[in-house]
């Protein structure tokens, strides 16, 4: 069954909220290493699930001046390179959702600190 637009929104959504913690840390971690960027998940990996909780897949990290974020400029916006240069990486995450019709971006923040949320998966790994 085909999706509608809001259908597909409100998946990407469910999916964020859920996963706000890990995205936060994934993205604290490459801001970080490599700077200022977008956090890249495909949405084949989670758009079908019955519930939007993360299953396990590699996200990848589109830092400003990667060949990456080359490879989908085109499909960017002034709005997204706006909040490229603009966002605080402690309390927002910029997300690519990588579509079959596209990209779908969003500029997301959540209750835990992405810095604090990085701490947070590193200590289940010690």
């Amino acid at each position: 069954m085909e999706m509608t637009t809001e259908q597909h929104i409100y998946r990407h959504k469910s999916f964020m909220h859920a996963n706000w913690e890990i995205l936060a840390a994934f993205a604290w971690g490459h801001y970080q290493k490599d700077g200022r960027g977008m956090v890249v998940v495909l949405e084949d990996e989670f758009i079908h699930a019955a519930t939007p909780q993360m299953k396990a897949f590699r996200f990848d990290y589109a830092a400003k001046d990667s060949g990456l974020l080359r490879q989908i400029d085109a499909d960017l916006t002034p709005k997204e390179w706006g909040w490229l240069d603009t966002y605080d990486p402690d309390h927002r995450v910029i997300v690519i959702i990588v579509c079959k019709a596209g990209l779908s971006t969003y500029l997301i923040g959540g209750p835990t600190k992405p810095s604090e949320a990085f701490i947070k998966e590193k200590a289940k790994y010690n």
